[in-house]
C-alpha cells in the first residue's frame, strides 16, 4: 500500500473516533458552557511559589517558576512565567495508555510536534519527549530560558518517577536524544512561515499543539493565524490524497472560563479549520464533562491551504 494512502487511513481511523464534526459554533458554546459553569479562576497551580514539586502521570516533577516577572508590568504579558492546572491536565491526558492520538498512530514515534506558547513549565514537551521524535516547544524569548532550565531539570526517556539532569547544547537546547528544541516564536509580530523554515521545518510538523493559550481576545487572531500558517506547510490534495502529505493535526485544549472569550475563538477557529471536540470516551478523568476543560481538534480547511 503507498504510504501516503497509509497514512490516509490512520487518519481516517482516528476522525472516525472522534465522532460528528462541529458546524454550530453558538451550539457548542452553549453545551460546554452549560455542563461546565465559567470558571472566575485564572487557573494557576500556585502563582506564589518560587519551585513547584508536581507528579504527573507517576513521574514526579521539580518546576521553576518566577513569582516576579508574573506580576511585573512586562509589555507582551507575562502568563507564561507560572504553571497552569491545564498544563498538568494535559499532559496527564497526552501519557495516558488510551490516548487516540497514538492508539491510532495519527501520531507515533517519528512524529514531529510544535508546541505554541509552552511557558515555562516544560511539561507537555518532557512526557512527549518518550512518545514522539521530536518535539519544539515555543514561546516569546523572556520565557525561553526558565522554560530550558525545566526541562533540563525534568527531561528523561523513563515513565518511572525517577529524574536526571541532561547537558546542553551550545544554543542552550537540551541535549537528550535531540528530541527536545525550544524556539522564540511570537504570534503577533513574527513571520511564522520563516521562523519555521529558518529552523529546518519548512515541511511543517504532524501536530500543533496549544494549551490554555486563549484567554483574551486580542490573541485570538493572531493565535488562529499562527495555527493556520503552520499547518499550511503541509501540501494536500482531494484529487490526490495518496500524493498528499499528512495532514498537520492542530490541538487546542483550554480551561473554560469566559464564553464570550472561547465563543469568538471558535467562531475564528471555525473559519480556518475543520473542528471536532474530543469526546467523553478519549479523555482521561480530569478532562470529562463538567471538569471546567475541553480539547479541540483542528484540519486546517482546503480552501485555506496555500
Amino acid at each position: 500500500m503507498p504510504e501516503g494512502s497509509q497514512e490516509s487511513l490512520v487518519m481516517d481511523d482516528f476522525f472516525a473516533k472522534l465522532g460528528e464534526e462541529i458546524v454550530d459554533v453558538d451550539q457548542e458554546t452553549f453545551d460546554l458552557f452549560s455542563q461546565s459553569p465559567s470558571s472566575q479562576d485564572l487557573g494557576m497551580v500556585d502563582a506564589a511559589a518560587t519551585s513547584l514539586e508536581l507528579s504527573v502521570a507517576g513521574r514526579d516533577f521539580e518546576i521553576a517558576q518566577s513569582p516576579g516577572l508574573l506580576q511585573s508590568s512586562r509589555g507582551g504579558g507575562t502568563t507564561g512565567a507560572a504553571v497552569w492546572r491545564s498544563s498538568v491536565r494535559i499532559a496527564e491526558w497526552l501519557a495516558w495508555d488510551c490516548n487516540a492520538l497514538f492508539t491510532t498512530k495519527a501520531l507515533h514515534f517519528e512524529s514531529t510536534i510544535l508546541e505554541l506558547g509552552s511557558g515555562i513549565s516544560g511539561l507537555l514537551p518532557c512526557i512527549l519527549n518518550s512518545k514522539v521524535s521530536k518535539v519544539i516547544a515555543t514561546d516569546q524569548a523572556y520565557v525561553l530560558k526558565a522554560l530550558r532550565d525545566n526541562i533540563a531539570m525534568n527531561v528523561t526517556n523513563s515513565s518511572t518517577s525517577q529524574k536526571r539532569k541532561s547537558s546542553r547544547t551550545s544554543d542552550g537546547n537540551v541535549k537528550h536524544a535531540v528530541k527536545i528544541h525550544t524556539l522564540a516564536l511570537d504570534w503577533e509580530n513574527d513571520d511564522v512561515t520563516s521562523v519555521l523554515s529558518e529552523n529546518n521545518l519548512k515541511g511543517g510538523v504532524d501536530a500543533v499543539l496549544a494549551c490554555d493559550c486563549v484567554y483574551n481576545y486580542a490573541l485570538i487572531e493572531p493565535l488562529v493565524q499562527t495555527c493556520a500558517d503552520i499547518c499550511s506547510l503541509r501540501s494536500y490534495s482531494d484529487e490526490e490524497p495518496a500524493r498528499s502529505e499528512k495532514q498537520t493535526i492542530c490541538v487546542v485544549a483550554q480551561q473554560l472560563r469566559q464564553p464570550d472569550v472561547f465563543e469568538q475563538w471558535l467562531q475564528t477557529f471555525y473559519r480556518s479549520f475543520r473542528v471536532w471536540r474530543m469526546p467523553e470516551e478519549l479523555l482521561s478523568a480530569d478532562l470529562k464533562a463538567g471538569s471546567g476543560f475541553v480539547v479541540h481538534i483542528g484540519i486546517l480547511r482546503l480552501e485555506v491551504r496555500r
